[in-house]
């Protein structure tokens, strides 16, 4: 099991997740933060689920039973809503 990551910067909170989109989609490429997850990276149900069970574990947070996460259209609102999550466990 990964140990959680709770000192990364947001820069390293979206190379996480463009790792994560690379392993689960099989494409490298880089995110933007306007980037829209299902429409201009092609992200549908089950890589969704994938991608964020990944985060879930790298970043010991929880993302899929979560309904902040149902508010997350772009890269830059995954990112935040993980940073924002793991500030609050870390307090």
């Amino acid at each position: 099991m990964t140990v959680p990551d709770r000192t990364s910067t947001p820069s390293e909170t979206l190379t996480a997740l463009e790792e994560i989109y690379a392993k689960v989609k099989r494409v490298q490429r880089d995110l933007r933060p306007s980037d829209r997850i299902v429409q201009d990276l092609g992200v549908d149900s089950l890589a969704t689920l994938e991608i964020l069970l990944a985060l879930e574990e790298r970043f010991g947070v929880a993302l899929v039973d979560n309904p902040r996460t149902a508010g997350t259209a772009t890269v830059g609102d995954l990112v935040g809503l993980l940073d924002e999550l793991r500030a609050d466990r870390a307090s």
